[in-house]
């Protein structure tokens, strides 16, 4: 679910109004300065001409006060989500900003957009991928590639070899997406193996910037979030037709932690405590070996283990996950009432625990959740839990 989605629900409070009035006042008039960037973001969600105006304005001029910084930042953010074609002018302006993030966000809007680019814009961004911030390079040769700018292969392919994987792997995910070299896609396909997991986040999210279908089966293995793959997954396959279900989505979607493949030096936990210690791991493949070792556990005293963890630490969103996860893949009918609870469990931080909530069903043979699953296929915009609804509905 995407960040954006999140933050309308956790400032639904303020008005459209209210919003207006807060970003047009300085900060330092402001008791709580934080504010005026919540209703940058707030306005994002809006669709008033009012709102639009208030944002265009916030979104221009560079700031000294960080408060205003942020809202700037903020704002353009917004823009991106309005996806109005008036709003480029500026958002191509912030592209010329001396501060990082308000580079980026640009970047990022006119992705969100989508318009074909002109010569200008093209020029601009290709001087960005040279840029001293790595972040920045980054996000240039993301939106090059996003956006379909296929001139600057020459370019770019100067910084395959760059030192930062960041902008190395977005490099690689160009010539790629563009040449369709092999070669290429095996390089980025071995970083999914890479002990670091900020290196296999980032490959995984260039091979769906990369859009070859040979890497699937290798999204599919990879111990890096379910979302995260699902969602480079489905930029490569598709979503248009989700009655043809491919195989590697449905790996990804369905997600047992006992066919990853996990970094050759990455050791599995000895005990129950250490079982603990890596479901709440900041490291995906860590949490997953935790799940694995789970369901290697004989079933009594798994249900035991289980039981306490959620008990103890089931609010912990990653933890929530993988528990119900588990009771789905192990078949735990004693613990399923916790899937039904997942179910319908409507908090944004809990999204990806209804996926697991739903093969759940499917797999306890929980026929009476089919109302609750139909509600939810109906309901959610997020592309792999409709797909998981759709897909489970058939066989429930």
């Amino acid at each position: 679910m995407a960040d954006s989605q999140r933050f309308d629900n956790l400032f639904a409070w303020m008005s459209e109004s209210n919003a207006i009035s807060v970003i047009n006042q300085s900060s330092q008039e402001l008791a709580n300065p934080g504010i005026k960037y919540i209703a940058a973001t707030r306005l994002g969600a809006c669709t008033s001409p009012e709102s639009l105006d208030a944002l265009l304005i916030a979104s221009q001029g560079e700031r000294a006060d960080i408060f205003e910084r942020i809202t700037r930042r903020k704002a353009i953010e917004a823009l991106g989500r309005r996806k109005d074609a008036s709003t480029l002018s500026v958002i191509m302006d912030a592209l010329h900003s001396d501060d990082e993030p308000t580079v980026v966000n640009s970047i990022d809007s006119l992705i969100s957009i989508g318009l074909p680019l002109n010569h200008q814009s093209k020029t601009v961004l290709c001087k960005r991928v040279f840029h001293h911030s790595t972040v920045v390079s980054r996000a240039a040769i993301q939106c090059l590639n996003r956006l379909g700018v296929d001139e600057f292969s020459a370019d770019i392919a100067q910084l395959e070899v760059h030192s930062d994987h960041l902008v190395s792997g977005a490099a690689l995910a160009y010539s790629v997406q563009f040449t369709r070299s092999q070669e290429k896609l095996d390089l980025l396909c071995s970083r999914l193996l890479n002990p670091v997991v900020a290196v296999r986040r980032a490959a995984v999210i260039d091979l769906g910037d990369a859009g070859h279908e040979a890497c699937l089966p290798y999204l599919a293995l990879s111990p890096v979030s379910m979302p995260l793959r699902a969602k480079s997954a489905l930029r490569i396959t598709g979503t248009a037709h989700r009655h043809i279900f491919d195989a590697n989505l449905e790996k990804i979607l369905v997600d047992d932690a006992r066919y990853l493949s996990y970094p050759a030096d990455m050791s599995e936990p000895a005990s129950t405590e250490e079982i603990v210690g890596y479901l709440r791991h900041r490291d995906e493949g860590k949490q997953y070996l935790g799940a694995k070792k789970l369901l290697e556990l004989d079933k009594s005293e798994q249900t035991s283990a289980l039981s306490d963890v959620w008990t103890e630490y089931g609010s912990d969103y990653g933890v929530h996950y993988l528990i119900t996860s588990i009771i789905s893949l192990a078949r735990q009918t004693d613990l399923a009432h916790i899937a039904i609870e997942a179910l319908n469990n409507k908090e944004p931080q809990y999204a990806k625990s209804r996926i697991a909530a739903v093969w759940a069903c499917l797999n306890l043979g929980l026929v009476d959740q089919r109302p609750a699953i139909e509600r939810l296929f109906l309901e959610t915009k997020w592309e792999p839990l409709k797909i998981t609804c759709f897909n489970a509905l058939k066989l429930l």
